[in-house]
């Protein structure tokens, strides 16, 4: 089995993908890099043994450990921090933000989104003079903007249409804080810097929302986020630790 571990650990990355795409009923974001790396793997357990044959290959590969070792220690470090960070908080404010994450089908809240949603309910319930801000912009397979498809369902269980915003541009997370950033300042006539902010989001999401929330100006914010179902949190947290690294040094 030793001598396999390559194809073994390749077929179980292809399988794992496809169960959890299937099951999810949408896209799972980071999907096609496993799949390429369970290939990558599978193929390598047919040449392994003509590498091994070449010396300088070898010599090559000897590099390749010592540098895998260093990004396995940062990759494991930055899981840390993405674990241990703050993620809920139960204190009132005056806005929260339900951040998008993918419609199932076009057109209904992913499972993602529908925790984070959930979560959003319990919240407004508890704090039903705050407002919620929805952000999501519409993708390239959905048929309509997230942020509809969230207050959709918002209402649908009893939330005060009244006290929902919708932000409909934002592609990504950092979109997702610069337009709600927008929408709030509009509704409260307040600099963000002086409101206080809500992230609702999902667990591994919670680190690098604050980086950005306080990258577009937030002054005020915290986290009251829902938990990741535990079939996606491999490949969530894994993505997480590569995109928290993007949005330190490229998001603005």
């Amino acid at each position: 089995m030793r001598k396999n571990w390559s194809i073994i650990l390749g077929i179980f990355l292809l399988i794992y993908v496809i169960y959890i795409n299937f099951i999810s009923g949408t896209k799972i974001a980071f999907s096609v890099p496993i799949v390429f790396l369970g290939i990558i793997l599978i193929f390598f357990n047919f040449i392994k043994e003509k590498i091994m044959r070449n010396k300088a290959i070898i010599k090559g590969l000897s590099i390749i450990k010592k540098l895998l070792v260093v990004l396995i220690i940062c990759f494991i470090s930055i899981e840390i921090v993405i674990v241990a960070f703050p993620k809920h908080n139960d204190k009132k404010d005056d806005y929260a933000i339900v951040l998008g994450a993918g419609l199932a089908n076009g057109e209904t809240p992913s499972l993602i989104l529908e925790d984070r949603l959930d979560v959003a309910i319990k919240y407004s319930k508890e704090n039903p003079d705050s407002y919620l801000v929805l952000s999501g912009g519409q993708g390239a397979d959905e048929k309509l903007p997230e942020s509809l498809a969230m207050k959709k369902y918002l209402i649908d269980n009893g939330i005060n249409e009244n006290k929902i915003l919708i932000e409909d541009k934002s592609r990504d997370t950092n979109e997702n804080f610069k337009y709600s950033k927008k929408v709030i300042e509009n509704n409260s006539h307040k600099d963000i810097k002086d409101v206080s902010v809500k992230i609702i989001t999902t667990d591994f999401h919670a680190l690098r929302s604050s980086i950005l929330a306080k990258k577009n100006g937030y002054g005020y914010f915290d986290n009251y986020s829902s938990d990741t179902v535990w079939y996606l949190i491999p490949i969530t947290y894994t993505r997480e630790a590569f995109a928290l690294i993007k949005s330190i040094l490229f998001d603005k």
